[in-house]
């Protein structure tokens, strides 16, 4: 697929897959000082399913779990009856995506619980399937590079990319998948991006030898 260009032409077998959610925790208002046993603490229930929003992360699966925004209560001497968060979430692999998402709304029944009178929400969920470096991609990693090589661009292979792409959608369909050929670039998601101008015919030309080989063998 034709996202940027890495450094060094590097070329993309896997990325992670991408969620996201917002979960709102609801409580009772009340004065803080003169009925603060009758108010549910919205924000100390939230408090709860961060911390364990936070645990979920697992370097070692590459599973990533970042409680970005966090907004609620009114004043201090009320107690807030109302505060959400927005979070982030990436895996490697599908299996994690759902089970992330599963764990998730498990530790909002569990900050609930330990908040009497509180009740906690989430919406939300995965969003991009990983790009997992399957053999099929590897075989059309190792394709592609040949033809690459040939046109004088760079041809490894890049380490795993963080964000997701449209790669994560034609993999999520079982398609054999690469990632990076665009032309080369910088300053992503910044107001300083750009491109290589330079990069264009060669990353085209590269592409186009490995499309007419297939065809050549299709046919």
């Amino acid at each position: 697929m034709f996202e940027a260009g890495r450094a060094a032409d590097k070329i993309i077998t896997s990325r992670k897959g991408t969620g996201s959610a917002k979960v709102v925790a609801t409580g009772r208002a009340a004065h803080a000082a003169n009925n603060h046993k009758d108010g549910v603490n919205a924000i100390w229930a939230l408090a709860r399913f961060v911390e364990r929003a936070q645990r979920l992360t697992d370097y070692g699966r590459g599973v990533t779990v970042n409680v970005g925004t966090i907004v609620g209560g009114e004043a201090k001497n009320t107690v807030p009856d109302r505060c959400e968060c927005q979070l982030d979430f990436r895996f490697e692999r599908i299996e994690d995506a759902h089970s992330t998402f599963a764990a998730l709304r498990q530790a909002c029944s569990d900050a609930a619980a330990e908040v009497p009178g509180a009740s906690l929400a989430i919406d939300g969920g995965p969003g991009r399937m990983p790009l997992e470096r399957t053999p099929a991609n590897v075989a059309l990693y190792e394709a592609y590079a040949a033809h690459a090589a040939a046109v004088g661009l760079g041809n490894a292979e890049a380490a795993l990319i963080a964000g997701g792409s449209d790669a994560s959608t034609t993999a999520a369909e079982g398609i054999p998948t690469i990632d990076g050929l665009g032309p080369r670039g910088s300053g992503f998601h910044t107001k300083d991006e750009l491109i290589e101008v330079g990069s264009l015919e060669p990353k085209a030309h590269a592409l186009a030898r490995l499309l007419w080989e297939r065809a050549g063998a299709a046919g």
